[in-house]
């Protein structure tokens, strides 16, 4: 990939400002030659987004799929790469994924045309005055119950406890694992990155790494959360070194293979305890995010300091939880409802379930 990444390079600081322009409007199959640095560029970019941006690898990954998507889908049709094109490509996307799908493809397409056009590759990025209007239909976040969370939390399992060192560790895994997802809104991804020296049980705070490397602490407030740590703990510190590699060995939380968890495999702890305590509904990992920051919302909580414990960069991200839940609503209207405080009356409204 470094080879390509230095081809692309030469090549573009040989171009004249005509040439570049060539990439926008490729007109003989001479100047393929030239359309085909884009491919190239594509080395070079990710590159730089590893080294310089210090993203992690699943965005990485992200921009590769997105760019190698549009490249195929503009070398099947031998287009130019200009902002004609990208308006049919978006009628393509609109046309095989839902809305945030499409809005993050264009968003992975128009970070690297910038960077084109800033390092010389472009002498416009096609993105320039490019109207992008997608209509995402607004779904309010799916949280838990309170019921249900209190099921897969405090499960009353009747089978018999493990017996074994490795069933032991899984237990009290899974069961440190959904207290962390409710008690601070992790992702699942931060989650599973989580080294020993992550958390700190006396001072009972977690160090969090999110998106772009930021860090954030997050104070584990509850006592269930600390306990359920304290007991996964006092059997995984033990396994330090013993059979686990160099890597593995600063993770939290191990599988049974004893390495570094994954999203997929919170997914399925989810899904298992789910199963064992017959809650019917589908379960997500952010699901326990949505339902923390929903939570915290409705008990009044300033939405900054909601947005300081999810890690958003932007208070607008963390806007999406203003929603009022419907049992909120029900009170609101039952303590406040304008017809009782119009006719100067204070009683609240007699329960659902009484009104014929």
């Amino acid at each position: 990939m470094f080879d390509e990444a230095e081809r692309a390079m030469r090549a573009v600081q040989e171009m004249g400002e005509v040439d570049r322009a060539c990439l926008m409007h490729p007109p003989s199959d001479t100047d393929r030659v030239l359309y085909e640095v884009l491919t190239d560029a594509v080395a070079l970019y990710l590159v730089r987004c590893r080294g310089e941006r210090r993203l992690d690898k699943k965005t990485v990954k992200a921009y590769s799929c997105d760019i190698e998507q549009f490249l195929i889908w503009l070398d099947e049709g031998t287009k130019p790469f200009n902002r004609l094109s990208m308006r049919d490509y978006m009628v393509y996307l609109n046309g095989l994924h839902a809305a945030s799908t499409v809005r993050r493809k264009l968003a992975s397409l128009r970070a690297w045309s910038t960077w084109m056009r800033r390092e010389g590759f472009m002498s416009a990025s096609p993105f320039d005055d490019l109207d992008i209007n997608i209509r995402q239909p607004l779904l309010l976040p799916r949280t838990i119950g309170p019921r249900e969370l209190r099921r897969m939390l405090e499960p009353d399992l009747t089978g018999a406890p493990a017996t074994t060192s490795t069933g032991a560790l899984l237990e009290l895994r899974d069961q440190a694992v959904l207290e962390l997802l409710i008690a601070t809104g992790i992702r699942a991804s931060e989650l599973c990155a989580l080294n020993m020296d992550s958390i700190d049980l006396s001072a009972r705070q977690v160090r969090i790494f999110g998106k772009g490397s930021k860090e954030r602490i997050v104070m584990l407030g509850s006592i269930h959360t600390v306990v359920a740590l304290s007991d996964y703990l006092s059997v995984r510190k033990p396994l330090a070194g013993v059979n686990i590699n160099s890597e593995a060995c600063r993770a939290l939380f191990l599988n049974r293979s004893k390495e570094r968890i994954s999203d997929q495999a919170v997914r399925k702890i989810i899904l298992k305890r789910a199963r064992e305590v017959g809650v019917e509904a589908h379960i997500t990992p952010h699901m326990f995010r949505h339902t923390f920051a929903t939570t915290l919302l409705e008990q009044d909580v300033d939405i900054r300091y909601i947005q300081q414990l999810l890690g958003h960069s932007s208070v607008k991200t963390t806007e999406r939880y203003t929603h009022v839940s419907s049992a909120k609503l029900r009170t609101i209207m039952e303590q406040h409802n304008p017809r009782d405080v119009l006719s100067g009356e204070n009683t609240l409204q007699p329960p659902t379930e009484m009104i014929a």
